[in-house]
């Protein structure tokens, strides 16, 4: 396990109840990569190297690969960053057939109910995963909005199903603070407060349910902050009144990051084990001891990571559906051993 990544969550445990900075165009916009579908944001389109240009430089150098470095304002609307991921052509991080080669050259018309010439499904054709990867052991396929191309969001490398999952998504973080104390001080809370949960899941455990976040809950505290070598992300959340007097309620969800994998256009593994690049945890309180409830396991894309202090530093990124489970019965086995030895209780 990565233990410099985890052991942050526990020393944000037990305070509360870098490299250099990388700068990548975003997904999308001028000079970034063009969305898995080959289409970028209103006045861009995709070059043949996948890059996304502007129309007019298109007719004047068509292998122009936006390789000048440039980068261009977000013009995502904040919408974007908030909605589920999933109702996006972003979530496709997998398609199974590569863009480069659209439906439609043959005269072949995309959501007429018919596989022609140039596709492989129609918009609503599905799959069990196992069909298209044999690695993929749950989970369906959904066919893309071009029909030449398998969604893969929704599949899992495990036949063990899930107590509960959180929903695709994508979200932008406008805000990093330069290590733990600035991220415990807080100074931009007013700009993260009353900020809608990012991951929200509702479980069955023994005959009641168990809610992420808590039903109390009103406001969320969506936040990360950075060191020498890691990205630490949260969602706290808390009942307020009218006077904003706030009680902090659980459960809390963190995950953790190697600076050095938060590279834009890498795909990176949620679980716990050495083998995944992102771990996430659920913490809740049982009388007055704080333990890790449950595990989430997925994918997590970096669209974009400008990693420096402030209003300056931002991340985007694009999580599959995460499965959550028991720490003691996840895809990779029994994980409370590997909890307990980077300083967690696990929940009883």
């Amino acid at each position: 396990m990565k233990k410099t990544i985890i052991l942050l969550f526990a020393l944000f445990l037990i305070v509360s109840c870098g490299d250099d900075p990388v700068t990548e165009a975003e997904t999308g916009t001028l000079g970034g990569n063009c969305y898995p579908n080959r289409t970028c944001n209103d006045g861009l389109e995709c070059s043949a190297a996948g890059v996304c240009i502007d129309k007019a430089a298109q007719n004047d150098s068509p292998d122009d690969d936006g390789s000048d470095g440039g980068t261009a304002d977000d013009t995502d609307s904040a919408a974007d960053d908030t909605d589920s991921a999933a109702d996006s052509d972003t979530t496709d991080t997998s398609d199974t057939v590569p863009d480069d080669d659209p439906a439609g050259e043959d005269g072949a018309k995309c959501g007429n109910g018919t596989v022609e010439d140039g596709e492989i499904c129609e918009i609503g054709d599905t799959r069990p995963c196992s069909e298209i990867d044999s690695s993929y052991k749950s989970g369906n396929v959904e066919c893309n909005d071009h029909c030449n191309g398998w969604l893969t969001v929704n599949c899992m490398a495990s036949e063990l199903e899930p107590l509960a999952t959180f929903p695709a998504r994508t979200h932008k973080l406008d805000y990093l603070y330069n290590g733990f104390d600035a991220f415990q001080e807080s100074s931009n809370q007013l700009d993260e407060l009353w900020t809608a949960a990012l991951f929200n899941a509702s479980i069955t455990m023994n005959g009641e349910t168990y809610s992420i976040p808590h039903p109390q809950a009103n406001t969320h505290w969506i936040a990360a902050y950075y060191d020498s070598s890691s990205l630490s992300f949260y969602q706290n959340s808390y009942s307020c009144d009218d006077e904003m007097e706030c009680q902090y309620t659980t459960p809390a969800v963190m995950f953790g990051a190697a600076l050095s994998s938060l590279k834009a256009g890498n795909e990176l593994s949620i679980g716990i084990s050495d083998e995944n690049q992102v771990n996430m945890i659920i913490e809740d309180f049982v009388g007055e001891d704080d333990c890790v409830m449950l595990v989430g396991y997925g994918t997590l894309k970096v669209d974009s990571a400008n990693i420096s202090a402030g209003s300056a530093g931002n991340f985007k990124f694009t999580t599959s559906k995460i499965g959550l489970y028991l720490p003691a019965a996840t895809p990779e086995g029994d994980m409370s051993g590997e909890l307990e030895i980077a300083g967690f209780k696990i929940c009883k």
